[in-house]
């Protein structure tokens, strides 16, 4: 008993000679090291939010419990470089913000997987760059049969809604859909795709259109396109080079960026939400503005914070404002035409920068201008013309060129 004794009191003195020593040597054990305790936490300096279905840049930037100036003032730059239209529920905008969390230092939009929209803020203004991943363009044909309507055989076979509408816009100008159409009516769409990882990405150029039935007959349609991307004039002509929206109006400039849209948003002289009662378009001091339609000069004057400001009543009863003109072409009581100049884009006002204020009243009230269907042209001039018969014929290359068997090698 008195040998188990000894034996236990030296086990435990052997235990508290291996800890001491390990104290004093600092010897590895099961316990964290000081080092490890002072390592920093690695935390990531970007906030990310995905635009909700119906958000916007000003919506997602509102969640920061940021001064409404500072989000005002960014938001609204943004529009100088990405066109808010384009905006789509998914889409992903990161953040970096200062120290104190009451400015935005930095951010990244990324639109679809293979661009990257880089932003620094300095002072009130942005320093933009882009990257981009090479994708590779494909060209298919798509066939199809009517079953019950074009929009659901279109978006059945994998168009976007966007494309459907332009199809369906190509058309209807040249087809009654609602009295001629038929189940068992064929159409053809050519497109050229955009490939990224195996995937199309969205908005397709649609090359040419075809659409026949034993009521509504043969029609064809093929994309013309100019140098500008944002061209008002890019779009689907019939073979005679008319536009088949003639039902629509005309735009109040030749390229269409849109910077601020209708409805809700920050304010970025106040920093409080208030209602945009029209459309900002993004331009150069001096472009020239257009009548959208046909009406008479209700107004010409320089108006407050809309600066140099032209109101035209058209014979439907609606007016259209055309606000932060540089100078004004047109007088009181004159009588315009469709895309005629009325004065050129400007900065006057309550105005952050050269840009269109365009708006849509009935009677004293604001609304939507979206709610317009607008059209670049009704048919293309002279020079377009000879543009569109070289670019048929490149259109009619390349579906020769698809449908010809490969033959082996």
């Amino acid at each position: 008993m008195i040998s188990g004794k000894k034996t236990l009191l030296i086990l435990v003195l052997l235990l508290l000679v291996v800890f001491s020593l390990s104290s004093l040597f600092n010897i590895p054990g099961s316990s964290t090291s000081k080092d490890e305790e002072s390592l920093p936490e690695i935390v990531d300096p970007w906030i990310t939010q995905t635009i909700p279905p119906g958000g916007s840049i000003f919506s997602v930037l509102a969640n920061l419990d940021l001064p409404g100036t500072e989000i005002g003032m960014v938001s609204y730059r943004f529009g100088d470089y990405i066109d808010v239209t384009t905006i789509q529920p998914g889409d992903t905008l990161r953040v970096i913000l200062s120290d104190d969390g009451s400015k935005i230092t930095k951010m990244m939009y990324v639109q679809e997987p293979t661009v990257r929209h880089n932003f620094e803020v300095i002072g009130d203004s942005l320093a933009y760059n882009m990257e981009s991943l090479p994708v590779q363009k494909r060209l298919r044909m798509i066939t199809g049969t009517l079953e019950t309507t074009l929009d659901a055989a279109l978006l059945a076979l994998g168009l976007s809604p966007a494309d459907k509408q332009s199809i369906n816009n190509g058309l209807e100008g040249e087809i009654d859909f609602q009295h001629n159409a038929r189940k068992g009516d064929q159409f053809k769409v050519f497109v050229e795709e955009r490939i990224f990882e195996g995937k199309p990405l969205p908005r397709a150029k649609i090359l040419f259109v075809s659409y026949e039935g034993n009521r509504t007959g043969s029609h064809e349609l093929f994309r013309y396109e100019q140098e500008d991307e944002k061209s008002v004039m890019n779009g689907l002509y019939n073979k005679e080079g008319k536009s088949n929206n003639t039902s629509g109006v005309g735009y109040p400039l030749s390229s269409i960026h849109v910077s601020s849209s209708y409805g809700k948003r920050l304010d970025p002289f106040t920093g409080r939400w208030a209602n945009h009662q029209g459309v900002d378009y993004r331009a150069r001091s001096g472009t020239p503005v257009y009548a959208v339609a046909n009406g008479t000069v209700a107004s010409a004057r320089y108006n407050g914070g809309y600066g140099n400001e032209v109101r035209i009543k058209h014979p439907s009863g609606m007016i259209t404002l055309y606000a932060h003109l540089l100078s004004m072409s047109v007088r009181n009581g004159q009588t315009v035409k469709r895309g005629q100049i009325i004065g050129r884009v400007g900065s006057t006002g309550r105005s952050t920068g050269a840009h269109l204020h365009f708006g849509l009243m009935s009677g004293s009230r604001y609304i939507n201008p979206s709610q317009l269907r607008m059209v670049g042209a009704e048919r293309l001039n002279q020079q377009q013309m000879a543009e569109f018969e070289n670019q048929k014929n490149r259109i009619r290359e390349l579906m020769n060129q698809y449908n010809r068997p490969q033959v082996p090698a």
